[in-house]
């Protein structure tokens, strides 16, 4: 008889299946993530939280190890939040030079703590790649939660510099994998294989439409499967 696999998911909202509705207000959809968890054979705990950055991460997998939680895997997505900014400030201070909201050293640093922590406790960590955003998408979104996209546009003097820079930490992901010997799927690549995708994008430009986190949950537990 087959184990059945214990695997804790440390994230954001991207694994929450999280939906912008006509308003940008947000929804989860949970229901998306689960469909196609049907073909692994594992009992999976969801500790994502919206919003989170790795710094974050630190804390939640640090809170649930203290209170005495094991897993078999973890499976870690972070980096979309860190990459962002605070669009209010750079908007408003255009001339100005502005960080992430976790800066790519810290980045690194809180990966590393969140893997020491897990293999200390005897847990195996995996870490996933990013799926793309629509930085077009994404400045209006920016636009419409009421930082000025003329003062962020100053700022950035490209619209796809907010492509580049988390297209930069999906990167890291993988190069911290790698230092750190811990196995890395990655579904940002199956995104780029060709398709729309504006389809594959929400509204807001950085979640998922419906078509595209089946693309990104289907493709990142294929590749789970293949690891556990």
């Amino acid at each position: 008889m087959e184990e059945t696999l214990r695997i804790a998911v440390f994230g954001d909202s991207l694994m929450k299946g999280t939906l912008p509705d006509e308003q940008l207000r947000y929804h989860f959809h949970t229901d998306l993530f689960e469909a196609p968890l049907a073909g692994l054979h594992a009992e999976v705990t969801n500790k994502s939280v919206f919003g989170a950055t790795s710094r974050k991460g630190v804390t939640l997998v640090q809170r649930d190890l203290a209170r005495g939680h094991r897993y078999d895997w973890a499976l870690v997505e972070y980096g979309g939040n860190d990459c962002n900014y605070d669009w209010p400030d750079v908007a408003a201070h255009p001339e100005q030079d502005h960080d992430p909201v976790v800066p790519a050293d810290e980045f690194r640093a809180n990966m590393a703590a969140i893997v020491q922590m897990l293999r200390e406790a005897g847990i195996r960590p995996i870490f996933t790649t990013l799926p793309p955003i629509d930085e077009v998408k994404y400045l209006a979104c920016i636009d419409h939660n009421g930082a000025s996209a003329a003062g962020v546009m100053q700022w950035l003097g490209d619209v796809r510099r907010i492509y580049r820079m988390q297209e930069r930490y999906s990167g890291l992901v993988r190069a911290i994998a790698d230092e750190l010997d811990v196995p890395c799927v990655d579904p940002r690549e199956r995104f780029l294989d060709g398709g729309d995708p504006r389809a594959l994008s929400a509204d807001d430009g950085i979640h998922l439409s419906e078509t595209g986190y089946r693309l990104f949950y289907g493709t990142l537990i294929e590749q789970v499967r293949a690891i556990v």
